[in-house]
């Protein structure tokens, strides 16, 4: 029996409620989903703390894309301030550029292309480190969608199960269009925020039981359960539709953003050994897209034609 229980002449155990745990002040933590201090879990003090790239930053950050000093935190008690220092780059919340905003938990601050972290409110530090962790190893803190690894590991399982099964199995990659120029006229941070928009706008499309995941630097891949490529092919339409009509913009200036896409699919007449070949067929036909104009979706029936 704990020290919290009480036996009672009948055998009843009563617990009793530690009031002082129950009633235990949340802490406010910073957590570091990517950059130089990814992983690291910073307790933020009563005050100001400054986060920077100079040594006189209460936490520096071995980042050239940041300012010496960047950023401001103010906490007075459970309440969180951030405020941008007059930073080069500036410092965005939830994907928004602010100058200064209350925090809630769960928000996202980036402050350069590589350096991302997580503003949480927890009563114990183990709640937040253990289920960040794991966040942190299947999902891409940028996009906030699944990552490469996690992909390819659900891919082989998905896989063998549609083969054993025989039932259909279609997978979409995709590719953002003139990426590089995105970034070489706008910026990286530009660049980031299209990635998220791109990412938002597709997760609005799929199923609860498809996967999406950021497969390489501005690819994206698709894996759609019970799905046959004609039904891939017209959702891949509407994804390109929907992303070239969408409004793009950072900082005032309106962002011109279109997607490429390629479809295969595991169907009686369109056997695939494994997942790589499986890849590999999606990813001839993103080409395909690409080289004939972008903007554009292809299948492996279309591009045969």
């Amino acid at each position: 029996m704990s020290p919290d229980e009480e036996l009672k002449s009948d055998g009843t155990i009563i617990t009793q409620i530690d009031e002082t745990a129950a009633t235990e002040p949340k802490r406010a933590y910073i957590l570091f989903l990517s950059g130089p201090l990814v992983g690291k879990l910073h307790l933020l003090e009563e005050g100001d703390t400054v986060i920077g790239r100079g040594t006189e930053a209460t936490i520096a950050i071995n980042d050239n894309r940041i300012s010496r000093r960047h950023v401001q935190i103010r906490l007075q008690g459970e309440t969180a301030l951030i405020e941008d220092m007059g930073s080069t780059n500036g410092t965005f919340v939830n994907g928004h550029r602010v100058q200064q905003q209350k925090l809630c938990d769960g928000d996202k601050i980036q402050v350069s292309s590589s350096t991302i972290f997580k503003f949480a409110l927890q009563d114990k530090t183990e709640n937040i480190f253990h289920k960040e962790l794991y966040r942190m190893a299947i999902v891409d803190p940028v996009t906030n969608v699944y990552n490469k690894r996690y992909f390819l590991e659900r891919l082989k399982e998905e896989f063998s199960l549609a083969r054993r099964g025989k039932q259909p199995l279609a997978l979409v990659m995709i590719d953002i269009d003139h990426f590089k120029l995105v970034n070489d006229t706008h910026g990286h941070l530009a660049g980031d925020l299209v990635l998220q928009q791109v990412a938002a706008l597709l997760k609005e499309m799929v199923r609860q039981e498809d996967l999406l995941a950021r497969y390489g630097g501005e690819e994206f891949a698709v894996l759609l359960r019970g799905t046959s490529e004609d039904k891939a092919m017209t959702l891949a339409e509407r994804m390109r539709a929907t992303t070239a009509a969408a409004p793009f913009r950072f900082e005032q200036q309106n962002i011109s953003v279109t997607i490429s896409l390629g479809i295969a699919a595991m169907e009686p007449d369109r056997d695939y050994t494994d997942p790589t070949q499986f890849i590999k067929a999606a990813d001839e036909c993103l080409y395909y897209s690409k080289e004939h104009g972008r903007n554009r979706a292809t299948s492996t029936r279309t591009k045969d034609i």
